[in-house]
């Protein structure tokens, strides 16, 4: 009986056993079915995913010709060619035009369509898709749902602008640099640098070289404001530039270089600031323009070793005015003393389009003045110019407009390229009172009457008087366009304001201004009236010396002709001045005495021209002129030309060896070929 029932017991425990193992087994081949279905789906979630990135990358490779392009190489890369086998997409499905969308992307505003920021220079692709089954009688929702933001890397230029620089035998291209910002170091020896024209450097490794760290994911905007914020001393960038080109020969190169700098300014801390913000000072680097938001491109652009090197002293010397070496005497009557600085220095630009770059604004201060004898013993007291000029010669801006187009590809070699917008001012000058603080600190300082200001331009004995100012304003050259590729140097065309005709213009004005004003009125005193006779008359000494009759004779004529000269030169008079006519007409006089018969003698021959002087004739207003101040205001035009044949056009031309009116472009280095990258 136990038996039996032991038997019994055992056999239902076996059926037990084999409906739970069942159980366990048929539980662990759903699981390993759901989870080889969800898998699948995860599975075909990647390859929608990698079909998306492949797609917008393959789209983005073509963004730059266009949206259909870039919209068409797309599908292709997704559905494979019509009837190949190299489609991405999983079979039986496809990318529709619809699911491609061009615009632009940066890390500021992501993505967005249409393009607003900028030129379209990504691809998205997105697209909502049902997976394939592996196991049909698994129902339910199988949409996936992926996204994918491809985006071309930012075309990337670097290029300078500078003025038109006349060249010279035997100069060097360092040379010719530094002395169009006033700079002339003869007796330095410059021609090593040469060398540097065609080695290139990224500023990634200048700011490593300077032991300035920059991560290699930094954004434009941080990077342009680590560079603003940063200065470093001249000679260490001057060395750090020459150590990255390779050209450890010229440290000691350097040393003799910033020595001879700091002799001609008087200083010894020259710093350099390394960037620029929009609306503050210009340093090394203008402000980086970089479409996509990302520094790291322009880190790594290859910038030329010599513009690093003279754009660096030109901002160093910036606002450190220096004697421009034109200090002379004006025909023995005025004192010229002349300054040179560079006011807003030049920058090297890199970016995109709007990446601009700026030539140096170069300022020359010109200070007329009779005074320290310089008109003589006699003269010096009775007539006083002090005219300070300030000349901003040739400002000018390159700015990128357009780059890596295919209208804009070279048609004969095929060679990408860049537009740019060049505009420029051939001059700025004015005459007036200037704030000594502001002279040389400020980029405008023609501005009447903040910063100019009227003052006594001229005195003579007190009658002559002109308290004014005078500001020819702007003289803009022509706006151009040039289209150049990496190695070219575009130059705009040559204007018809050139140093002959500013120069005229200058003195023309000066004159009208000085001359064109209300005639005085009032009679010099007699002492003043024998200073300028005893002066008129020793001058005539070089037509003969002999105290005769005929010597005399002639003497007087030569006085009445300089009188009459200095007169009508003087604007002040319509005519001869009363009583010149008859100087000479009559038989006897105290200065010659009676023809055939001698007589007459010197104080006869003063006494004469002082008559002469005393006498006062009508003036284009109407009013009543001294002839005496009429002789001694003609006496400036003759400086005031001087001014111009012996000041303004040499130091444009000969000292800072500006071709006025003329701008440079040079496209150093172009990038277009930024690699798609996936940004999402």
């Amino acid at each position: 009986m136990n038996a039996a029932f032991r038997s019994h017991s055992r056999r239902t425990r076996s059926r037990g056993s084999v409906l739970i193992n069942t159980a366990i087994a048929m539980s662990l081949v759903v699981i390993t079915l759901i989870g080889t279905e969800i898998g699948f789906i995860y599975f075909m979630k990647r390859e929608f995913q990698k079909t998306a990135d492949l797609a917008a990358l393959a789209g983005a490779q073509q963004i730059r010709g266009g949206c259909a392009a870039a919209i068409t190489a797309a599908q292709l890369n997704a559905n494979g060619a019509p009837g190949g086998s190299s489609a991405n997409m999983p079979v039986g499905l496809t990318l529709a035009a619809g699911e491609v969308q061009c615009g632009y992307w940066d890390k500021d505003t992501s993505f967005q369509t249409p393009a607003v920021t900028g030129p379209a220079n990504a691809v998205r692709v997105a697209f909502q898709k049902a997976s394939p089954t592996l196991l049909s009688f698994f129902t339910g929702n199988r949409l996936i749902s992926v996204s994918a933001v491809a985006a071309l890397g930012a075309p990337l230029a670097e290029f300078s602008v500078g003025s038109k620089l006349i060249t010279v035998s035997g100069d060097s291209t360092l040379g010719r640099l530094l002395k169009g910002i006033g700079l002339d170091l003869s007796g330095t020896s410059l021609v090593a640098y040469d060398g540097l024209a065609q080695a290139k450097i990224t500023p990634g490794g200048l700011l490593a070289a300077l032991g300035i760290p920059v991560s290699a994911d930094i954004g434009v905007g941080e990077l342009n404001t680590l560079l603003a914020g940063r200065s470093v001393a001249l000679g260490d960038l001057l060395n750090a530039i020459v150590t990255v080109a390779g050209q450890n020969s010229l440290l000691s190169s350097n040393i003799a270089l910033l020595q001879a700098i700091q002799a001609k300014l008087g200083l010894t801390n020259l710093m350099v600031q390394l960037g620029s913000l929009a609306d503050g000072p210009r340093g090394l680097f203008a402000q980086i323009i970089a479409p996509g938001g990302s520094g790291s491109g322009a880190l790594n652009v290859g910038v030329s070793a010599l513009d690093l090197l003279y754009t660096s002293i030109g901002v160093a010397t910036s606002q450190h005015a220096v004697d421009a070496g034109l200090n002379i005497n004006l025909l023995s009557l005025a004192k010229v003393t002349t300054q040179v600085t560079v006011i807003e220095p030049p920058s090297i630009a890199i970016g995109g389009i709007g990446a601009t770059a700026y030539n140096a604004q170069v300022r020359t201060f010109i200070h007329v003045t009779t005074d320290a004898g310089l008109l003589g013993s006699l003269l010096a007291p009775l007539l006083k110019l002090d005219l300070p000029i300030v000349l901003d010669a040739v400002t000018g801006t390159g700015t990128i407009t357009d780059m890596c187009t295919p209208a804009l590809q070279d048609p004969v070699s095929g060679k990408d390229r860049v537009k740019f917008q060049v505009t420029s001012k051939i001059a700025n000058v004015c005459v007036g009172k200037i704030a000594s603080t502001d002279l040389f600190s400020k980029s405008t300082v023609c501005s009447y009457p903040t910063t100019l200001k009227d003052m006594e331009l001229i005195n003579v004995l007190g009658l002559l008087k002109v308290t004014n100012h005078l500001d020819l304003g702007v003289l803009p050259g022509p706006d151009s366009q040039l289209t150049l590729a990496e190695g070219e140097t575009g130059t705009t065309p040559v204007n018809n304001l050139q140093v002959g005709t500013l120069v005229a213009d200058l003195v023309t004005q000066l004159t009208n201004l000085l001359f064109g004003g209300p005639a005085p009125t009032g009679t010099p005193s007699s002492g003043d009236l024998d200073k300028i006779t005893t002066q008129i008359w020793d001058n005539t000494v070089s037509v003969c010396s002999a105290d005769t009759s005929s010597c005399r004779a002639l003497r007087l004529d030569q006085a009445r002709a300089v009188i009459n000269q200095n007169s009508q030169a003087s604007g002040l008079l319509t005519g001869l001045l009363n009583g010149l006519a008859g100087l000479l007409t009559s038989i006897a006089n105290p200065c010659s005495g009676v023809i055939l018969l001698g007589g007459g003698d010197v104080n006869g021959c003063k006494s004469m021209i002082k008559d002469t002087l005393s006498k006062t004739t009508d003036a284009n207003t109407g009013g009543k002129v001294s002839n005496a101040l009429s002789v001694l205001a003609g006496l400036l035009k003759p400086v005031l030309d001087a001014v111009g044949k012996l000041v303004l056009t040499p130091l444009l031309t000969n000292v800072l060896g500006i071709n006025l009116g003329q701008i440079d472009v040079n496209l150093k280095s172009l990038d277009c070929k930024g690699l798609p990258m996936l940004v999402y």
